[in-house]
């Protein structure tokens, strides 16, 4: 029986994303920690969060596999700030995990 993500760690990336979303690269590293723990809760897997000025990677591993995704913060038109994922706009925290679960 496959492992369900309760809906509180779903909450809390949602949450936690809007952060990203309104503060861009600073807010990211404001809830840098707390973001991975989220994301290790809702993928089964060690997560880390690399920040840089306007980008940062996204490093995922379990027993399987490591994969390290980069992401981009832009000043944004329709809100403070636009987040892409390897190219893929991530707005959202269902669009984040959307791209995410293409490599994990």
């Amino acid at each position: 029986m496959q492992q369900l993500t309760p809906l509180a760690a779903y909450s809390d990336l949602a949450f936690d994303w809007s952060i990203v979303i309104n503060e861009g690269t600073a807010g990211l590293t404001t809830i840098r920690q707390h973001l991975a723990a989220t994301l290790s809760d809702c993928l089964a897997a060690h997560v880390t969060i690399l920040c840089r000025p306007a980008m940062f990677f996204l490093i995922i591993h379990d027993h399987r596999q490591k994969v390290a995704i980069p992401g981009h913060i832009y000043p944004g038109t329709a809100q403070p700030y636009e987040i892409q994922l390897d190219g893929w706009p991530v707005n959202n925290s269902t669009a984040f995990m959307t791209i995410i679960h293409k490599y994990h």
